[in-house]
């Protein structure tokens, strides 16, 4: 993911917000999250960004865009390991590259596989660990020089959605992201690291 720093920094990251959801968790009453716990379908809209790291810190990221999701367990496991399992797919009209002495670069992303374990103890605040695989195309070539406009990410992260009534959450993460073109491109020196954060509005179905 790029230098020990910025792994350790990511790690505390994961260890804040898993603690904050369980500390949460413990002191929730209604069940606003009953809805993660079954099979069932959600949608959301989602805007975020981040920048690159290491030998990429001239590069950051914004995005815009909508995600639809599927819980595809019930509850399973136990203590605080119990959670449901959930794929979403996500695509990203607004998908803006920004180089610091050099043109922005419009593109599209799509991420169709977002995996997803949900802890769900808590019964408001429910944190999760992701997995990432996606496409990004360009407007122009990225990086910039004999590379190509079509990318592909793949990436880690951890979040937390947090239900303001049944059926409604608001969300946010930190992935740490990776961008390459798999030698489409004569040179393929892509984006080793980045960090890139969300937030989000979700609906889940009753």
């Amino acid at each position: 993911m790029g230098s020990p720093s910025a792994m350790k920094s990511f790690r505390i990251l994961m260890l804040a917000l898993l603690l904050s959801g369980a500390v949460a968790g413990m002191a929730q009453s209604d069940d606003d999250a009953a809805a993660i716990r079954r099979e069932h379908w959600n949608a959301g809209v989602l805007v975020g960004g981040g920048t690159g790291l290491t030998d990429r810190t001239d590069v950051q990221f914004v995005r815009a865009g909508v995600r639809v999701g599927r819980v595809l367990t019930g509850e399973l496991g136990s203590g605080v390991a119990r959670g449901t399992f959930e794929v979403n797919a996500e695509i990203m009209p607004l998908d803006y590259v920004l180089w610091s002495r050099y043109k922005n670069v419009y593109g599209f992303g799509v991420n169709p596989l977002v995996m997803k374990w949900n802890f769900t103890q808590g019964r408001k605040t429910i944190p999760y660990f992701l997995a990432q695989g996606g496409m990004l195309w360009s407007s122009d070539n990225v990086p910039r020089g004999n590379t190509s406009k079509i990318n592909f990410t793949s990436g880690a992260g951890v979040g937390m959605n947090y239900f303001i009534r049944p059926g409604r959450s608001v969300n946010w993460d930190v992935r740490a992201t990776h961008l390459s073109n798999a030698s489409l491109g004569a040179h393929n020196p892509g984006v080793n690291a980045s960090l890139q954060f969300s937030v989000g509005y979700n609906w889940w179905k009753q």
